[in-house]
């Protein structure tokens, strides 16, 4: 597989929080501290809370795309393994990436 950086978008087997169950899911790559871990957000195609999600369209992705108009999730943050991704989708352009992780510093920020 191609080296992952922030901004790329992979399948992985994202858990439920009850860590029990999982999910086959793209997730946006957020981080890749040092060791064996990346941190990652949830993508969805449906809507649940407005507020906390991106709306990602394909004019968003500088390489590759989802095949529907999907949201990220910013309360979803996930620490995974790198052995978990099956597979990179894409990656999204500077801008989109820059206004997810500005929405992502908002949420954590809030009191």
């Amino acid at each position: 597989m191609e080296r992952l950086v922030r901004g790329d978008i992979i399948v992985i087997e994202f858990p439920y929080s009850n860590l029990k169950n999982s999910k086959r899911r793209p997730v946006l790559i957020l981080k890749i501290p040092k060791g064996e871990d990346i941190v990652v957000l949830q993508i969805t195609k449906s809507s649940y809370e407005k507020q906390l999600e991106v709306v990602i369209k394909k004019e968003d992705f500088r390489q590759g795309n989802l095949k529907k108009e999907s949201r990220i999730r910013i309360d979803k943050i996930a620490s995974i393994d790198k052995s978990l991704v099956k597979y990179k989708i894409g990656s999204l352009k500077k801008e989109k990436f820059e206004e997810v992780l500005n929405k992502v510093v908002s949420f954590l920020m809030e009191g």
